[in-house]
């Protein structure tokens, strides 16, 4: 038996046909168990009886809103560490924000995509197997003391396996939200990569970039398409509004099991060395290096793409605002290091484009 035979989700939502259609969905597609509730109260007291491994919540109920559910569940201890993702019609910042403060995980609106809706349930579940079997080994240890080579190693593989098998699913979903992002985050990651691997001679450290480099942006699955997809350009409601995604992405990567440096980069690689970037308005050395080396990465390849809204850059181009920028927006040794290394960031360009 598969252990996702075994995994309960607890569907909440006071629209019948709501329920059924993520019923549908998932029963579809999976072999999850499923458990529907009709209301906050209902889904309360279905937690306490059923102990589901996640939860997809609505916001909008009469009585008992989906954020009370979710701060209940949060304050108790049989309950607080099972994951909610809320699925709602409010995509406004601020409920996204309200949502992720009352303890959400993920948030996902309506209408969704089943396939982005899949992903991102999948990527929990992932989650959740390997965290149980995290802990399982742990106790094993600690009971029976067999601090051994092998055991750590294994352990360590583990938490590799976890990292990828989030990053892949939360790749998957943020490509669904956003067309442009398919080779874009493969780019970015490799040219980060290759920046950390000429700034340091921790390999770790630069396994890790590599790694969590193309999940900067994750937190657009919390933006709405008409913002995402917008051709003109922002007002300064909707550039406070795509801000947010920053906010959204640092919380996602915010887990058990998942290292700083993920959360880090998603959160301020928006940040600018003068101090005048978002969302903190850090300067200099206080913005993470891991978040410095993908914020260059990330403009470099955003200049070098055609969008919707502009055209490619030619390299000349691109070189020029990189090295007018220098001690602005970007960190001055790192530009010195993305000069040197020219050569390869074309070749990282022609292989992946």
């Amino acid at each position: 038996m598969k252990m996702t035979d075994n995994f309960k989700i607890l569907i909440v939502d006071d629209n019948n046909e709501n329920r059924r259609v993520l019923a549908t969905v998932l029963s579809k597609k999976t072999s999850y168990n499923l458990t529907l509730a009709s209301s906050g109260q209902s889904a309360i007291e279905s937690t306490f009886s059923e102990n589901p491994d996640l939860i997809l919540l609505d916001i909008m109920m009469p009585e008992m809103d989906g954020y009370e559910v979710a701060n209940r569940l949060k304050e108790n201890v049989q309950t607080k560490d099972i994951p909610i993702i809320f699925i709602t019609a409010n995509a406004d910042s601020e409920s996204v924000s309200k949502a992720f403060k009352s303890g959400g995980i993920d948030y996902i609106t309506k209408p969704f995509n089943p396939e982005e809706l899949l992903a991102r349930v999948n990527a929990q579940v992932k989650m959740n197997q390997y965290q149980k079997e995290l802990k399982y080994k742990n106790q094993l240890l600690e009971s029976k003391k067999l601090l051994l080579i092998n055991e750590v190693d294994e352990k360590t593989k583990m938490v590799d396996d976890i990292s990828r098998a989030l990053i892949t699913a939360l790749e998957s979903a943020n490509i669904l939200n956003d067309t442009d992002t398919g080779n874009h985050i493969k780019r970015v990651s490799e040219y980060a990569g290759l920046l950390a691997d000429k700034f340091s001679n921790d390999l770790n450290f630069c396994k890790m970039i590599r790694l969590y480099a193309s999940l900067h942006d994750v937190g657009k699955v919390g933006i709405s398409d008409s913002l995402l997809k917008n051709p003109g350009r922002f007002t300064n409601e909707e550039m406070e509004a795509m801000k947010q995604h920053v906010i959204y992405g640092a919380n996602m990567l915010t887990a058990e099991g998942i290292p700083k440096m993920a959360a880090n980069i998603a959160k301020y690689h928006h940040e600018k060395w003068n101090g005048t970037g978002y969302i903190e308005g850090l300067k200099e050395k206080d913005i993470p290096i891991e978040a410095r080396i993908v914020a260059l990465a990330d403009v470099y390849d955003a200049l070098g793409t055609k969008r919707v809204y502009k055209e490619a850059f030619t390299e000349e181009k691109i070189d020029k605002i990189i090295q007018e920028e220098k001690g602005k927006h970007f960190d001055p040794e790192l530009v010195d290091l993305y000069f040197k290394n020219k050569d390869s960031f074309l070749k990282i360009k022609a292989r992946f484009s």
